[in-house]
């Protein structure tokens, strides 16, 4: 595994996959978001240095954020009058798929066989 594809999947993705939503959300909790990013930058370290529980807990994490995305989507993706909010609606999907994408691939062998050397 290249550096980059470690940085990719060990900080960036799963960063971008629980962080992905419409900017007003994110911007209106400024502290809470600046406390995320330190903790999936430390689980990215520790996850680099071949830590297994590391791996398993951001496995957990992409796993909570697909069913926290699924039972959100519904009833904050449309208004009461059947209105879409397309901002919600494209980031949660965009979150949702790659959470998915990412709980399958980081639970492959390769990653934990890559991730004691």
């Amino acid at each position: 595994m290249t550096t980059m594809q470690r940085l990719f999947l060990f900080f960036l993705l799963p960063a971008i996959a629980m962080l992905s939503y419409p900017p007003t959300v994110l911007f209106s909790g400024a502290g809470v978001l600046v406390i995320a990013i330190g903790l999936f930058v430390g689980l990215g370290f520790l996850m680099s240095r071949g830590r297994l529980l590391a791996l398993t807990f951001s496995i957990f994490l992409q796993g909570l954020n697909v069913i926290i995305r699924v039972m959100m989507f519904w009833s904050n993706g449309f208004s009461n009058q059947g209105i879409p909010n397309y901002p919600f609606i494209i980031t949660s999907l965009l979150g949702l798929f790659l959470s998915l994408w990412l709980l399958m691939r980081l639970d492959q062998q390769d990653i934990r066989n890559r991730m004691y050397r």
